[in-house]
């Protein structure tokens, strides 16, 4: 166009130039991603820049305007300057720093797509005025400086860009020349085609401006349609629907597992113990225990959440499972709830002895309101435990300890008399007669012993008679998983035998295993 270059375009030039140089010298220096791989070679960043945008970046540095900016080179000037129009390709080279921006955890993504739909709209709109006023679609850019009437030129263009890329055209600017009808028929098509385009794109971002709400949203219509389906009482539509309000205010409708169970082992890690160290390290239980151990703890606990009045553990019901408290309190009291014994809070655990003992409870646990709590099972407790064999035998003696302090057996109560019918009348059908025991030498005297499961077994018992001994010892009969670790093996002959349990009774004894113990 013919717009003069006056001081302040020479100096906004010079300054544009300067700043694309530096970027030329910046993205020699800088590493790129390759699946996902940082390359830092500077020899590989510079056939990379070289094979992808120097060329044009150098076209778009090279500052012709100021080249050929004598009046001797004028006829020059007015080709060459379109050269400049190449400096439009920087910015299909911002829009890998606006992507690089929607990564940013404090930007939302879907504002990030609408600024970066607005932002080429408006580019697109620029360019097809500047088209208009280059076909003198409107009024001329003068050469007397006179920058009033040059913008209202460029306001009158860009107005005539938004009438006809939107569809509305009022029709008081108007094509006069052949060319200027073949550019508005070519913007009219382009407007037509990109509008719904636009629009979907806009109606799709609001409302996806927060996906897990609109997720979230979807699911308890769900759960609605099903309660009204099925008839749900009231109330207990009322607390479903609190349940799942908590559910959204505390963790925004996320399941924690299924997030932690899609990541990779390393990551996985990484965050439970992030989440999980300090409290496992608070209980006695685990206070000697390697990193490697506790690592294996803080991966198998599992999240659950209590409502308000849940009784998380009950009196008298044998305990298989502890808990922590991540969230929320608990009231621990007596059997009929009138005395409470102490209040845990968030940090605290309880239950510590049922991963020892699978005894009754001993007080009833209830959540005063909603809680998260993390649960550990026995079984997956003593699973682990037996990849551990060194810190099971400080295990066993916590849990010998205990036993001793809760007066639970003592110690000439474990050698039994054999009775091969079972030991007792059943009151139904008791586990199937077992198959004979298998075992393995584990380092430091440790023995591990397994056996198939049997059908109808609840739990297993299994008794040890070694060297000069005539009565069987009990060394467990709350046995969940069909393998067990015998951690004070003497030297010698050692026997053992095995029998299922189940609530009608006890089920026969296996064929002995007889070892020897160097």
């Amino acid at each position: 166009f013919n717009l003069m270059m006056t001081p302040f375009f020479i100096t906004f030039d010079i300054l544009v130039t300067i700043t694309f140089a530096v970027d030329i010298v910046i993205q020699f220096n800088t590493a790129y991603g390759s699946r996902l791989e940082l390359i830092t070679d500077r020899k590989a960043i510079a056939k990379h820049y070289l094979k992808g945008w120097f060329f044009l970046d150098l076209i778009a540095t090279l500052p012709f305007s100021l080249i050929f900016i004598s009046s001797r080179f004028a006829r020059l000037n007015r080709v060459v300057r379109f050269f400049r129009l190449a400096r439009l390709f920087k910015l299909f080279g911002s829009s890998k720093t606006l992507n690089r921006a929607r990564k940013l955890s404090f930007v939302n993504p879907a504002f990030m797509r609408l600024f970066m739909l607005v932002f080429w709209i408006l580019v697109a709109g620029h360019l097809v005025a500047c088209g208009w006023i280059f076909i003198e679609g409107v009024g001329e850019y003068t050469t007397d400086n006179d920058y009033t009437s040059n913008g209202a030129v460029y306001l009158e263009a860009f107005y005539w860009t938004v009438t006809t890329l939107t569809t509305i055209g009022y029709g008081d600017i108007t094509p006069s020349t052949p060319t200027q009808f073949v550019y508005v028929i070519f913007i009219m098509l382009l407007g037509a085609a990109i509008y719904g385009f636009i629009i979907g794109n806009i109606a799709n971002i609001i409302a996806n401006i927060d996906v897990a709400k609109s997720q979230f949203r979807e699911k308890i219509e769900n759960i609605d349609t099903f309660l009204k389906y099925r008839d749900i009482p009231n109330d207990l539509q009322k607390r479903i629907h609190d349940y799942y309000d908590y559910l959204w205010d505390s963790r925004r409708g996320y399941e924690e597992s299924k997030l932690l169970r899609d990541l990779p082992t390393s990551l996985k890690t990484q965050v439970a113990f992030f989440l999980n160290r300090e409290i496992i390290e608070k209980v006695p239980i685990f206070k000697n225990a390697s990193r490697e151990f506790v690592r294996d703890i803080i991966l198998n606990l599992k999240p659950v959440i209590y409502t308000p009045g849940d009784a998380v553990v009950t009196f008298g019901e044998i305990g298989y499972e502890m808990y922590f408290i991540s969230r929320g309190e608990v009231d621990v009291t007596n059997e009929e709830g009138t005395i409470t014994y102490a209040t845990l809070t968030s940090g605290q655990f309880f239950g510590e002895i049922a991963l020892l003992l699978s005894t009754p409870r001993t007080a009833t646990v209830k959540a005063r309101g909603y809680c998260d709590l993390y649960v550990l099972d026995k079984d997956t407790f003593d699973s682990i435990l037996q990849r551990y064999p060194r810190f099971a035998k400080n295990v066993e003696e916590l849990s010998d300890e205990r036993r001793k302090e809760l007066g639970l057996e003592k110690e000439e109560d474990k050698y039994i008399e054999i009775v091969e019918d079972g030991g007792n009348e059943a009151s139904g059908p008791v586990p199937d007669a077992p198959e004979p025991p298998m075992h393995q030498l584990l380092e430091d005297g440790v023995v591990r012993i397994s056996w198939l499961p049997m059908n109808g077994a609840d739990s297993y018992e299994i008794i040890r008679r070694c060297t000069g001994e005539d009565k069987w010892k009990r060394l467990s009969s709350a046995v969940r998983n069909p393998v067990y670790l015998d951690l004070h093996t003497p030297t010698g002959e050692v026997t053992y035998r095995i029998r299922g349990i189940n609530r009608h009774g006890n089920g026969k004894w296996s064929p002995t295993l007889t070892i020897r113990i160097a």
